[in-house]
């Protein structure tokens, strides 16, 4: 059975997926504390598109939200493989995602600590 972990004392866990059904994309994303509780969620359309944009949309939606909320160190949890290997450096991110990515890498200069 496969569950959702609490953070590391300290830190807060974000929590983004997004998700395509009949050509209409959407995302959203859950911020917890280390006790578990939420703190804030989310959800938005992005009109048409393929599932990486929603996703990608919904974690830098979430880092924004946590970055004016002041939060230093955050843990981040997501099932979109395409998405964490580019934010780790593993592949390139296709071209219509580029900007997204591009602001993804300048929020987390923001953080204490990511991972």
């Amino acid at each position: 059975m496969i569950r959702w972990s609490t953070p590391p004392s300290n830190w807060v866990k974000i929590n983004f997926d997004g998700s395509v059904q009949n050509k209409a994309a959407a995302g959203g994303f859950v911020l917890r504390s280390d006790d578990g509780k939420p703190l804030v969620s989310a959800a938005f359309n992005s009109g048409t598109a393929s599932v990486p944009l929603p996703e990608a949309l919904a974690l830098r939606n979430n880092l924004l939200c946590i970055k004016e909320k002041g939060v230093l160190k955050v843990e981040v949890e997501g099932d979109s493989k395409l998405v964490i290997d580019i934010v780790n450096g593993v592949c390139d991110p296709p071209w219509r995602l580029v900007k997204v990515f591009q602001d993804i890498k300048l929020l987390s200069c923001n953080f204490e600590s990511i991972r």
